[in-house]
């Protein structure tokens, strides 16, 4: 079978008090007393260094003792580990499986957790698609925007062209201290 503990080690149903057969809830309620009972916060303000440490292993191991026990799969591991006889419980039917009703919760818990990994990564996709789609969108209104300057600007340089005495006055309203007015533009570039 598998490797007996050394002699002098504690098993951790003798860390936590309590049977092999003992029920889950024999278990966490065996827990809660012993956690109480081993908090390093129950020892005295005066107690030395060596007392503290001493009281948090206490606790940690009880601790581990219990995140082992209350689970049925490390139970089982551990029970095999140790060489015991696996227990029958009410978590496991005569051969080892799971219960009927411990495998539909589980069947339950693995669709609703594909069902979540769906949606997030719908979610994703859509947000993704949506990025997308928003980059195309401000590039086409910043085309738009350089198309439409190079317009405006080859309009008014056609029209300054065709007429040399707007260009005459803005430069005198100018040069008379009117801030809203701009420079003529440059001619635009006489095509071949």
């Amino acid at each position: 079978m598998g490797s007996n503990p050394p002699a002098d080690a504690l098993s951790l149903y003798e860390i936590l008090g309590v049977e092999r057969s003992a029920s889950a809830d024999q278990i966490r309620r065996a827990y809660r007393a012993k956690a109480l009972e081993t908090h390093p916060d129950k020892l005295d303000p005066g107690a030395s260094s060596e007392d503290k440490q001493a009281s948090e292993a206490k606790f940690h191991a009880v601790h581990e003792a219990f995140e082992i026990l209350r689970d049925a799969y490390k139970r089982r591991a551990y029970d095999i580990q140790q060489g015991f006889r696996p227990q029958h419980s009410s978590s496991f039917s005569g051969e080892g499986d799971l219960s009927s009703e411990q495998r539909r919760r589980n069947e339950d818990r693995q669709q609703w957790a594909r069902k979540q990994r769906e949606q997030f990564e719908e979610r994703i996709r859509q947000l993704r698609e949506r990025a997308a789609a928003d980059r195309e969108e401000r590039k086409r209104r910043e085309q738009e925007a350089a198309e439409y300057r190079l317009m405006v600007e080859r309009m008014l340089a056609e029209l300054y062209r065709k007429n040399p005495e707007w260009a005459e006055r803005k430069e005198k309203l100018r040069r008379q201290g009117h801030s809203n007015t701009r420079p003529p533009p440059p001619p635009p570039p006489v095509a071949s």
